[in-house]
């Protein structure tokens, strides 16, 4: 006598199969809309770190700067900064160069003076003009026609200053600011939070 075995067949219905691709699908897309975020704020924080390390080079060349400079003016529109800063180094077509070609590129010797405001002093009676100016994104450093972009960011870089008139001033209080990628509608408290403040005495001030 043979024994016959029966072979059952399973397999899920066709709602089962509905159900479970739905629910694979909003797995699927929860994993990506995270993976998306993950990569949006990776990349805004690393756009903000290199952002302020932009500020801190703005700060360092204005310091550098307004501490050389005779005069230091900012403009109405508070979009540039203007300064006087002695000639340092004798440059071609100087005097001293005319007399001496060697001396190109040589530091030249100060002169000491008192005067009604103090004691002064000079390195030249001329001096060279340098400007720091917005670009669109960007911040420009001009000294004889000669243009540096000191920063260049998707964010805009504003350079402030405390007093508007800074022509005679004994120190520069300046004040730079970018936009941070995530924000709230571009909100002033986001700009605000991102303040790097600096303060530079001019060395070379005139008076009178």
């Amino acid at each position: 006598m043979k024994i016959k075995s029966s072979q059952t067949v399973a397999g899920f219905t066709l709602s089962e199969m509905l159900v479970s691709l739905s629910l694979s699908s909003i797995v699927l897309a929860a994993a990506i809309t995270s993976g998306v975020t993950l990569q949006k704020s990776f990349a805004a924080v690393d756009n903000y770190f290199s952002t302020q390390m932009q500020q801190i080079r703005i700060i360092d060349y204005l310091n550098r700067d307004v501490k050389r400079g005779l005069v230091v003016t900012t403009s109405v529109d508070l979009q540039s900064v203007t300064m006087s800063v002695p000639k340092y180094i004798i440059q071609a077509g100087d005097p001293e160069a005319i007399a001496d070609p060697e001396a190109i590129g040589m530091a030249r010797t100060p002169t000491v003076a008192y005067t009604t405001s103090g004691w002064q002093v000079n390195y030249s009676p001329s001096t060279t003009t340098v400007v720091y100016s917005i670009s669109g994104n960007s911040i420009l450093r001009t000294e004889n026609g000669v243009i540096t972009t000191i920063a260049s960011s998707t964010d805009q870089l504003v350079p402030k200053s405390t007093d508007v008139e800074l022509a005679n001033t004994e120190y520069a209080n300046t004040s730079v600011t970018f936009m941070p990628i995530f924000s709230s509608s571009g909100s002033v408290a986001s700009r605000s939070g991102t303040s790097l403040y600096a303060t530079a005495y001019l060395r070379n001030k005139r008076r009178g």
